[in-house]
């Protein structure tokens, strides 16, 4: 039994009924039950060895082979499995007679299945032909109606099944296998039926087509309701649906008894483009394989779909019908490989594209091994045509690898060129994206099939056929464009030039081509797109790069970006052959691009020595700016600052790059420039010097080797750096300053900026070394009180320990800081012999609203009437700032006078700032102690303040608790009486007459 048919198992009894399957009552007893079911009946004229007792089926030939049976047609006749379906190039479909295949084929047949092929192969050409306006349509057309996209879909999956049915048929047609007449019966109305649809269909999109080249939207739209209604596209899109279902049954029927390897369906053109044009737009929905394929047939089903790159048998016809080829000898091709002519393909693409054609989303992965995977941007090791490699050999030789100047000019006249033999196809434009397709598929014979006809290689800035052949990495198909014609310079819509397109993509092999039919290497570019020799210098691809300057390249062309094509190849991994090569074939290594920049800075900033070295032997300036001087950034790599200082760099035109060199911790970098003669008391920027950076940083090594090589331990920067030992908490190089010379007393104040900067063991340090504790800095500042000031207590106490002066005034006096710290205060007191020789004291105590200072300054003898600045009182300034505890404490244990003026009388103070319920209670503290309201100080009492603050309450507890002088006059003479009417407040009035006291005068 042959592998190829579906196996059922013996478990199961099931046969196949074919009128079942065509939805066709029985019309004879069911099939005996057996191991395999076959639609066809074995052929007993042509018998083959058989490989079981089984009956063989009828096994599918593969076109273009050779037959293995006694044939009587002429020995010149191609065999071929299919009917040949012509391009889309004409509306019609030319059918060949079915005659010319094999030895009476014809005779056999009956007159029904032989009508039926015909009209099969003729609805199949009609729903390709309205396939290839569909695709037209879409092309011009900016907005496609809604569910065109489906319907566009449904008629290709429609399509496909009616090509399947036409391969079925042809095939039991060519090898005399007789159909049942009812199964005949039915795929006829069903065809028709189909047929019906597609001449609607096919008016619709023509008007659609005629009005949108009209340019009549309107137009296009009422046509649209007329043909098909508000719903008329939906209605077409089920109607095609139930065709593909109809259909699909009678496809499964062939496919179940010969295997889908035996059955090859044959696309046509118009279908090929409207395939292409969905996958283009991401609108072609995956591809519904038929079912029902055993697994030794899903590799060969997989192979044998429309999604192949494989040459299909109608496009095989119609070139042998076109170009009449001599037949091949039995046996001498493999089934598996379609023949190519040498001026059309390479040998190798048909196995390829047997595994499938990319899609536009995937093409340009098509390659897993491109060049750029390649250290050295190479192009792969390509098997090349003999045509291809004769007109690229004397090019892609050794001559590559060399640094031998060379330079060439492209004798296009000596290229081989070829015209079409008809030009059928020339004016179509789904002929253009037929080809473009083909070239994605990789399909070199359809290329050359399509090009024979007249189709344009120059397919527009949209389709640009060149570029994509170049993108896929196919130099075949390139080949062939340029053979026939194609401008080696037009441009895609993207402004790429061909040229170019080869330098994005690393393609040396294209490159070559291209050059070799006049490819300009220096066209200006458009729409911003880099040069060809920029991109391929930007790629590092060496020998692309030699290739373009043999040709004319301009090594001195500017790139998009304003970078030179030298300055732009730099980097890391640049190799040092493409920078030799550049500047061999003339690029200035001074140049300098949009931002200033040269060559030899770049490659200082990439660490690249050996190209500075390079740089430098051919001619580079090292004391070019560029934007800086050389010597700047190759302080950050030695081995490059090494080199350029041999070469004669000049540091003098770079004041302060031994600091910079110390900045950035590189002591080879400083090294090599004290030896190079650098001063290292050189000042960056007039301010930083290298000994004092190398401090900072904490660098021991670069500061042992400044003072080593005279660096100078007195020479100020921001400061000193003995100063800088002590702010940055370097003590340990203090020692090494003063050995080498340092003054610590010059200038004055380092023991202050050692308090300031918290650095204990420089301050003990510094002490040691017999520094005068009371030494006050350029502010006047001492030790002790920025101690003092700072709270650092353990400071003071050293300080103290070590002789320094409690009566020595620095920001202020020792102890009027300390009031802030009542710990400090308390061992500043034990040292101050006379605390009270320090005016206003207490005050400030207050202020601090330090109470424990106040208790140690009133028990270190200090008066609580004290005032701070011969005004400001303890209580009133207590009273002023709301410290409720310390007016309690000064009123009741210190002992001060209630009545005692400081910024004014406290009663006054109190009614002027606690006046709110919150604070009111400090007044009755004033009044319990005996505060009297009627007091005068400054034209002014208690009583008037409290009818300038409007209070009844107050004024009625004042008046209530003192009585009211009536007779006390205010600064103006006006008394409290005459103050409560002018302010017309007849309660007030009231109160005070009510509460007035009496003198002896007024009683006599």
């Amino acid at each position: 039994m042959s592998d190829d048919a579906p196996i059922i198992p013996p478990q199961e009894s099931i046969a196949l009924d074919l009128n079942e399957a065509l939805g066709l009552p029985p019309s004879n007893p069911p099939l005996p039950r057996r191991d395999r079911v076959s639609l066809f009946p074995p052929r007993a004229a042509a018998p083959r060895p058989l490989s079981s007792s089984a009956a063989t089926p009828f096994v599918f030939r593969p076109p273009l082979q050779a037959p293995d049976r006694p044939s009587s047609s002429s020995a010149d006749t191609v065999p071929s499995s299919s009917t040949a379906r012509p391009s889309s190039a004409s509306t019609t479909r030319s059918r060949p007679p079915l005659g010319h295949r094999r030895d009476g084929s014809m005779a056999t047949c009956g007159k029904a299945q032989a009508q039926c092929y015909e009209l099969c192969h003729d609805i199949a050409a009609a729903g390709d032909a309205v396939a290839e306006r569909m695709a037209e349509y879409s092309s011009v057309v900016k907005h496609p109606p809604f569910g065109f996209d489906g319907l566009a879909n449904e008629l290709l999956d429609v399509c496909h099944v009616l090509f399947y049915i036409e391969a079925g048929l042809d095939e039991a047609v060519g090898n005399v296998h007789p159909l049942p007449l009812e199964m005949i019966t039915v795929l006829e109305r069903r065809f028709r039926a189909a047929q019906a649809d597609f001449k609607v269909l096919d008016h619709t999109i023509s008007k659609w087509l005629d009005n949108e080249r009209r340019g009549a939207v309107g137009r296009m739209r009422r046509g649209l309701g007329k043909v098909f209604g508000k719903d008329g596209i939906e209605k077409m899109l089920v109607s095609l649906q139930r065709h593909r279902s109809e259909l699909k049954m009678s496809a499964l029927m062939f496919q179940w008894n010969l295997g889908s390897a035996r059955i090859e369906s044959d696309p046509g053109i118009g279908f090929i483009t409207l395939n292409s044009t969905l996958e283009e737009s991401n609108l072609r929905r995956k591809h519904e394989s038929l079912a029902f394929v055993t697994g030794d047939d899903r590799a060969s089903s997989a192979s044998s779909s429309i999604y192949r790159s494989k040459p299909s048998s109608r496009q095989r016809k119609t070139d042998s019908m076109l170009h009449e080829p001599m037949p091949q000898p039995p046996g001498t091709r493999d089934s598996r490989n379609v023949p190519f002519s040498p001026d059309s393909t390479s040998g190798d693409s048909a196995v390829a594209s047997e595994f499938g054609q990319g899609t536009p989303a995937t093409r340009y992965t098509a390659s897993s091994s491109s060049s750029h995977d390649r250290p050295d941007g190479l192009d792969d090791v390509l098997e090349l045509s003999p045509e291809l490699e004769a007109l690229v050999a004397d090019v892609l030789g050794p001559g590559l690898d060399t640094l031998t100047v060379d330079r060439r000019e492209a004798d296009v006249s000596k290229m081989p060129r070829r015209r079409p033999r008809s030009n059928t196809e020339g004016d179509k434009v789904s002929s253009k994206h037929a080809l473009v397709n083909a070239i994605r598929t990789k399909d070199h014979r359809l290329v050359s099939q399509l090009l024979d006809r007249g189709v344009s290689p120059n397919t527009g800035p949209d389709a640009h056929a060149v570029n994509e052949s170049i993108q896929i990495q196919d130099v075949e198909s390139l080949r062939l464009l340029l053979l026939y014609g194609a401008d080696p310079d037009a441009l895609d819509r993207e402004g790429l030039s061909p040229l170019g397109a080869a330098a994005r993509c690393s393609q040396l092999c294209a490159a070559a081509l291209l050059l070799k039919y006049g490819a300009d290497a220096d066209m200006e570019p458009s729409l911003e797109t880099e040069r060809p020799l920029a991109a391929a210098a930007a790629a590092n691809n060496v020998r692309l790069v030699r290739l373009l300057l043999m040709y004319g390249g301009n090594p001195n062309q500017p790139t998009v970006e304003g970078n030179t094509v030298l300055i732009s190849c730099i980097g890391k991994k640049t190799p040092k052959r493409l920078v030799e090569t550049l500047l061999g074939y003339g690029a200035n290594p001074n140049d300098k691009n949009c931002d200033g920049k040269t060559a030899l800075f770049d490659a200082i900033q990439s660490a690249r020595v050996d190209i500075v070295t390079l740089l430098l032997e051919k001619g580079a300036d090292p004391n070019l700016p560029g934007p800086k001087h050389m010597l700047w950034p190759a302080t950050y790599q030695p081995p490059c600052l090494e080199v350029l200082l041999a070469h004669g760099a000049d540091h003098r035109k770079c004041p302060g790059i031994m600091e910079l060199a110390t900045s950035i911790n590189r002591v080879e970098s400083v090294q090599m420039l004290l030896n190079a003669g650098v001063d290292p008391n050189a000042k960056k920027d007039g301010v930083y010097t290298p000994l004092c950076t190398s401090i900072r940083d904490n660098r021991g090594d670069i500061f042992q080797l400044l003072l080593a090589n005279g660096a100078d331990p007195n020479l100020r920067a921001s400061e000193y750096p003995a100063f800088k030992c002590v702010t940055h908490h370097r003590e340990h190089f203090l020692p090494a300053l003063v050995a080498a010379g340092a003054r610590l007393n010059t200038p004055k104040g380092i023991l202050e900026t050692a308090v300031s900067s918290n650095n204990g063991q420089a301050l003990g340090w510094l002490l040691d070394q017999g520094l005068d504790p009371d030494e006050k800095n350029g502010k006047g500042y001492t030790a002790l009180t920025s101690a003092v000031r700072d709270d650092r207590e353990s400071f003071v106490e050293l300080l103290l320990a070590r002789g320094a002066n409690p009566n020595v005034r620095g920001q202020d006096w020792p102890v009027c800081i300390a009031v802030r710290h009542p710990a400090i205060l308390k061992r500043i007191l034990e040292t101050l012999p006379e605390p009270r020789a320090f005016k206003g004291v207490v005050e400030m105590a207050v202020v601090a609203n330090q109470l424990e200072s106040i208790k140690l300054l009133l028990a270190a003898g200090v008066s609580v009437e004290d005032r701070n600045g011969g005004v400001f009182s303890p209580l009133t300034t207590a009273i002023r700032e709301r410290r409720r505890t310390i007016v309690s404490y000064l009123i009741n244990e210190g002992g001060a006078d209630v009545n005692a003026p400081g910024e004014h009388l406290p009663i006054v103070k109190a009614l002027r700032r606690c006046q709110d319920a919150e604070h009111a209670d400090m007044i009755d503290m004033l009044l319990d102690k005996g505060a009297d309201p009627n007091k005068v100080y400054r034209g002014w009492n208690g009583i008037m303040q409290a009818l300038e603050n409007g209070d009844a309450a107050m004024l009625a507890k004042l008046c209530s608790r003192s009585g009211v002088d009536v007779d006390v006059k205010d600064e103006l003479g006006h008394n409290v009486t005459e103050i409560a009417v002018s302010r017309r407040w007849e309660e007030a009035v009231n109160i005070l007459l009510a509460n007035a006291i009496q003198t002896s005068e007024d009683v006599s």
